[in-house]
């Protein structure tokens, strides 16, 4: 669907240097999916949680300190990750 708006540039030029993105068009999808996934994370929130929901949020083998390593430019393997999620 085609729409005119007035985007401010400045902001515009900034998402799409910040995340690589080429195109104005995608730069727009892209900051309307984030602002939506922001949303429904700050909906799901604002719910109370008892500690029985919280038990089955994650998955037991997920683990963050793995994730960030083998996303970190650089990376240098360690003794405590196993060989399945980093190559050394």
């Amino acid at each position: 669907m085609k729409t005119t708006l007035e985007i401010d540039e400045r902001r515009l030029r900034n998402v799409m240097t910040l995340t690589g993105i080429k195109t104005r068009r995608a730069a727009v999808d892209y900051s309307l999916a984030e602002v939506e996934r922001q949303a429904r994370v700050s909906k799901v929130m604002e719910r109370a949680w008892t500690a029985e929901q919280l038990k089955d949020v994650l998955d037991p083998r997920y683990n963050v300190v793995a994730l960030r390593e083998r996303e970190r430019p650089g990376r240098r393997c360690h003794w405590w990750m196993p060989r399945s999620i980093l190559t050394c």
